[in-house]
């Protein structure tokens, strides 16, 4: 297993050879949008011009997807198959699928490259025998959220990619006012260096950052949960009018929709509030929670987790329409 920066690192020196299956899960989306940028990139410098992408849900055609991987593409003789798998779990079938193409390809140059995408794994699933499979014959890559502590220098990093200088002052606001959202911080630090040349101060942060926009997601998250959905779409139209990304709201809604699966599954071992309690959910926020649960069970919110990729793929351009669009969609299904 390899963190996120660490193989982008690689990547970027040509240290790393990718091997015919991988398995990139985590909680960052900005780290896991950036491996798959980089992957896509590297692959298609290595030939690989084709790729495939399919969403995975309990209905999946496994069989489906070994007859294809069987079949050679007649437009590339190289291609990618990613498979976003929100919920961590394929399955018998699945697993069965897995366990054989990491048998077959571990020691062959592969003409086809699979890679899954999961978002969190808990530690029975890390223990999985697709999971193993895939460490054995291949290669896991985790997208690891980072500390608060963290923070302030990460942002420093990140501003030096971009030629501007942080202070350690500025560095620490910026931190404080993203609160852990990266994403939030990349596109903070992109209007930066097209506002400002070179140095960066507190007092620039203090100007620039406005943490408003980030108060209105939090606003956005709690009216949702408590299943308010005309009020949702109506913060949702004003953080779209203010220029907010799309990739930032999206964070969002995967975040409370991971929250929501993982309580829903714990609660058939525990009562709902010892369940809170373990997954440190604020007092604030337990009232919103348990409404939400109330509406719907996990197979829905898994449903909506699935939605919110094809949202990801629209963002990415890896699909058509508008993924604003899909966000009001979301919301709605999230809120009713």
């Amino acid at each position: 297993m390899i963190l996120a920066p660490a193989f982008l690192k690689q990547l970027a020196q040509g240290s790393v050879t990718i091997p015919p299956i991988l398995l990139v899960y985590g909680e960052e989306p900005l780290y896991i949008r950036r491996v798959s940028d980089a992957l896509r990139q590297t692959l298609r410098e290595q030939g690989f011009d084709q790729r495939d992408q399919y969403d995975v849900d309990a209905q999946y055609d496994w069989g489906e997807l070994q007859m294809e991987t069987q079949t050679g593409s007649l437009f590339a003789e190289r291609r990618i198959i990613e498979l976003q798998l929100p919920t961590g779990n394929p399955g018998t079938a699945g697993t069965a699928f897995i366990q054989a193409w990491c048998n077959q390809t571990a020691q062959a140059q592969p003409d086809i490259v699979l890679v899954i995408y999961c978002e969190r794994l808990d530690s029975r699933q890390l223990k999985s025998k697709w999971v193993n499979a895939i460490e054995a014959a291949g290669l896991v890559v985790q997208a690891k959220p980072l500390e608060a502590r963290e923070l302030p220098a990460w942002c420093q990093h990140q501003a030096q990619r971009l030629d501007l200088q942080l202070d350690s002052d500025a560095a620490a606001l910026l931190g404080e006012r993203i609160e852990g959202n990266l994403l939030a911080a990349d596109q903070e630090l992109q209007k930066l260096s097209l506002l400002k040349n070179g140095q960066v101060t507190l007092q620039d942060i203090e100007q620039m950052v406005v943490d408003q926009a980030h108060y209105q997601l939090f606003a956005l998250s709690s009216i949702m949960l408590l299943g308010k959905a005309a009020e949702a779409l109506h913060i949702l139209q004003r953080l779209r009018q203010e220029g907010s990304e799309a990739a930032v709201v999206l964070w969002l809604l995967t975040k409370e929709l991971r929250q929501l699966i993982e309580l829903a599954q714990k609660q058939q071992q525990m009562p709902l509030a010892q369940a809170m309690k373990a997954m440190r959910i604020w007092s604030s926020k337990q009232t919103e929670v348990s409404q939400a649960l109330r509406r719907h069970d996990r197979q829905y919110w898994e449903n909506c987790l699935l939605t919110a990729y094809a949202i990801d793929r629209q963002i990415k351009g890896g699909r058509p329409g508008d993924p604003w669009l899909g966000l009001s969609d979301l919301v709605m299904k999230i809120a009713r």
